[in-house]
């Protein structure tokens, strides 16, 4: 029930003369003892406790920030407190439209995409949002945007090209899936999601250049149950066997 308050590279940390605890293996136990090991960086907490570390991840999550928006309109929200949206960005109120963090997409999704709230997932809502006002504007019919058909996010971590595709966790698929793995040191992590012989989803960490093979075959939904574990044989050359 803390947060973090300072972040000490390992001589900043020696120079100020600070001190830092062993880190409690067992919470039971009220005493603490003065860490002598040096580490590569130090955290200090809100409760005044400093703990050295190999390395820190610092996430932070989204909340969507409807309170603005929320004094004099009864707007629908989402079980995760965004403002309900349809297929074309309307809010639950006539000629008003959200996009990006603020909304909950409240449409039936593909079998292969879901919100995620991103940078990236927020530019395309909204692209999307502006063509479906203008498009009201003019009395048209507007078709759901491609973006919308499957999960895709490219990023770097440690300096490692990531690409995460459709159910890339298996998300929401229950038990009824299985794994499929390829691993090379130092280099590449392929990771796939399958479900009755179609790929769900995909985990591409390096240079691995099969994000858009893999992009084509979740989205065609072939069935692959003959290819079994050859699928990501790395003598195989599925880039070219699936073009």
């Amino acid at each position: 029930m803390c947060e973090v308050k300072n972040i000490y590279l390992q001589e900043e940390f020696r120079i100020l003369k600070k001190k830092s605890l062993t880190f409690p293996r067992d919470h039971s136990k009220k005493s603490v003892t003065t860490d002598k090991e040096m580490w590569p960086v130090y955290v200090e907490l809100t409760n005044e406790k400093i703990y050295g570390c190999d390395f820190i991840v610092s996430a932070t999550g989204v909340t969507p920030n409807i309170e603005p928006f929320l004094h004099g309109n009864s707007f629908d929200l989402g079980e995760d407190g965004g403002l309900k949206v349809d297929d074309h960005m309307h809010t639950s109120l006539p000629d008003v439209y959200a996009a990006g963090d603020i909304c909950t997409a409240s449409w039936q999704p593909s079998p292969v995409w879901q919100q995620m709230r991103l940078w990236t997932q927020a530019r395309q809502m909204g692209w999307y949002a502006a063509k479906c006002m203008a498009a009201a504007s003019l009395g048209e019919s507007i078709d759901m945007d491609f973006s919308f058909e499957l999960f895709a996010h490219v990023t770097k971590f440690f300096n490692y090209k990531v690409v995460l595709l459709g159910k890339y966790n298996a998300q929401g698929l229950g038990s009824d899936h299985e794994l499929m793995l390829r691993c090379t040191k130092g280099q590449e992590y392929i990771k796939v999601i399958m479900q009755n012989g179609r790929m769900m989803g995909a985990v591409l960490i390096g240079e691995t250049d099969l994000e858009e093979t893999f992009e084509n075959l979740i989205l065609n939904q072939m069935n692959l149950s003959s290819y079994g574990e050859d699928l990501l044989d790395p003598n195989i050359d599925i880039e070219d066997y699936f073009d």
